[in-house]
């Protein structure tokens, strides 16, 4: 008898991986960043009292719910570049590991929040916010892709117009 096995490593239950019940705030530095679907990671250095530096792995949600909530590749990029020291809002791995889900990131600038997921790890975990994800001060800032085009001439399924879609009045 022919055995197939298949290996699914991305789908996981998040409550059972992270502990919901401890959450934690770090300070640190982000060195890489590693977005694949359907979870992507970013890794941050964190420096302890005694200067020791401990790299953290912490899981996001995938590159294009944080794109559509207007956090971009580009936003990275820059935090690596200047290695900026951010606060990240997390919730650490139960084993132990030096691993966490991540959920806000403030930048250095104290005012600009980058809300990465909502719902911690026990309530919609990895559920990108909707809209208004990078606030400063309060304040959503807009996004730069807001009101472009998204492929297709329309009509699509899910994309609104094109015969049998609803009409206003719910004429046909």
């Amino acid at each position: 008898m022919k055995r197939t096995f298949i290996a699914v490593g991305a789908i996981h239950s998040f409550a059972a991986e992270y502990d919901g019940t401890k959450a934690m705030t770090m300070v640190g530095v982000i060195n890489k960043v590693d977005q694949q679907n359907p979870h992507g990671f970013f890794y941050l250095n964190v420096t302890n009292a005694n200067g020791r530096v401990t790299n953290w792995a912490m899981e996001t949600p995938g590159p294009n719910q944080l794109v559509r909530t207007g956090f971009t590749k580009e936003m990275y990029q820059t935090m690596i570049d200047k290695k900026e020291m951010v606060t990240v809002r997390a919730y650490p791995a139960r084993d132990g590991a030096k691993r966490a889900f991540a959920e806000t990131i403030t930048r250095a600038d104290g005012r600009t929040v980058i809300t990465i997921s909502t719902g911690g790890v026990d309530i919609n975990v990895g559920r990108a916010p909707r809209g208004d994800a990078v606030t400063v001060d309060g304040v959503p800032v807009p996004d730069p892709t807001a009101g472009a085009p998204r492929g297709g001439a329309g009509g699509g399924r899910g994309q609104g117009g094109g015969a049998g879609a609803p009409q206003p009045g719910g004429a046909r």
